[in-house]
């Protein structure tokens, strides 16, 4: 398969996000070896021991591939991984430890992005400063990208992003209204929020058209 950042796969990929929650995370369109940095980024996320399951479909032809797998190395998953997406798609995939540079991140298509990153940019670039809930978040999404997001789901996504205290949030509140803030003194939240201001400075124009 040609290397043209685009491909017509949709890949699923479901993980253990808290004992009892199972999550399902989607990306398309895009190459496997980007597929993989994506669910590298679920792991942090994830509980131990691992259990995950991955799904590659190409919405072209209708075939679809699945791997299950156990284990408690995140290293050990990452290279199962790679060789299942390798096998199910015939491209390979070499992995890197560096991250993608700003221009490689801003020329990224806008359609490969999950809603969960797409929410990712909203609130690393909105909500700097101050306490935010959900529904700040869903009204600013829905804003920006002109779609639709429940506010449960919205629920969901920052409390991915809380991880028990140890995500880029601090929870504050119960049940009935939980309020949320960006841990703007960590180094890689501030990173976090000039990669978001970039990227969202391109997708607004897209979004526009």
């Amino acid at each position: 398969m040609p290397d043209t950042g685009r491909t017509n796969y949709l890949y699923a990929f479901t993980y253990n996000s808290s004992p009892k929650t199972r999550e399902i995370f989607q990306c398309r369109y895009v190459l496997p070896g980007e597929a993989l940095k994506r669910f590298e980024r679920m792991l942090s996320l994830a509980e131990a021991p691992f259990d995950f399951k991955i799904v590659v479909s190409d919405e072209v032809t209708g075939e679809e591939s699945s791997f299950q797998v156990k284990g408690s190395s995140i290293e050990e998953m990452l290279e199962k991984f790679k060789v299942f997406l390798e096998a199910s798609t015939g491209c390979s995939i070499v992995r890197s430890t560096e991250k993608p540079s700003d221009v490689e991140i801003e020329e990224s298509d806008y359609e490969s992005m999950s809603n969960f990153e797409k929410l990712q940019m909203v609130i690393y670039a909105s909500f700097k400063h101050g306490k935010f809930s959900s529904l700040d978040v869903t009204e600013i999404y829905q804003n920006t990208f002109e779609e639709n997001l429940p506010k449960s789901t919205a629920s969901t996504y920052l409390a991915r992003m809380w991880n028990n205290g140890k995500g880029h949030l601090e929870r504050i509140g119960n049940r009935s209204g939980y309020m949320y803030r960006l841990k703007t003194e960590i180094e890689d939240v501030k990173k976090e929020i000039g990669r978001a201001e970039k990227i969202l400075s391109i997708l607004q124009v897209r979004v526009g058209k």
